[in-house]
Parts: C-alpha cells; structure tokens; sequence
C-alpha cells in the first residue's frame, strides 16, 4: 500500500500544480499560443497603424481635440519597437515615430487577433 501512495502522490502533485498554473495564466502561452509572433505583431502596427495615426489619434481623443491638435502625419516608425504579448489574442506594441508636425513621439497600441482590431493607446511627444 505504502508504495502505492508514493508512485500516486507525485502524480497527484504533478495534476495540482498543473490545474493551479493554469488558473493564473502561466501556461496559456503552451495552450492558446498567439497567431502572431514579436515581428509580425510590430510589423502590422507600423502598416497598418502609424501610417494612419490622425484616424487613430482621433478615435482615441475625439474628433474636436484631434482638430485643435493639428494634423499629425505623415509619420515614420523609428527605433526599437517593442510587442508584448497579454494573452487571447491581445498584443500590445509601443514604438517611437517621427512626426512632421509633433517632432519625435512614443506610441503605444493594441492590437486584436480576434477581429484585427487596432487602438492607438498612447501618444506622448517631447
């Protein structure tokens, strides 16, 4: 019987922490990993994204603040962008852009892989 119990009860171990790192989210990467990897996720925000960051801009402050700010664009992606990867599909990507109008900016956006969705979160200038 004794041993029984020791062959079961790392196993048993094994069940609970498993169930218990599934309950805080560690091991959602290995189960549901994301369609995008780092790259991929930079590249669609600097595509599809900063090229059009008045439209964004304005959906993000309203259509009266975007006009007292002034136009934005055009905009180019420099430096080091970085993707983080929040899990279900939810990525958030920050990089620095250079502005015609604002000069030198950090950016910050989500993006969804469930609908493709991209929110500008973040727009901080010098």
């Amino acid at each position: 019987m004794r041993h029984i119990v020791t062959r079961l009860l790392p196993a048993g171990l094994v069940a609970l922490l498993a169930v218990a790192l599934l309950g805080c989210g560690l091991l959602e990467p290995l189960i549901k990993p994301p369609a995008l990897n780092y790259a991929q996720a930079i590249a669609l925000i600097q595509i599809s994204g900063v090229p059009y960051i008045d439209q964004y801009y304005e959906e993000t402050v309203g259509e009266e603040a975007a006009q007292e700010a002034g136009e934005i664009g055009p905009v180019t992606p420099t430096g080091d962008w970085t993707a983080d990867y929040k899990g279900e599909g939810e990525w958030v990507i920050k990089g620095p852009v250079i502005t015609k109008s604002w000069g030198e900016c950090l950016t910050t956006w989500t993006l969804s892989e469930a609908d493709s969705e991209i929110h500008l979160t973040g727009f901080k200038c010098d």
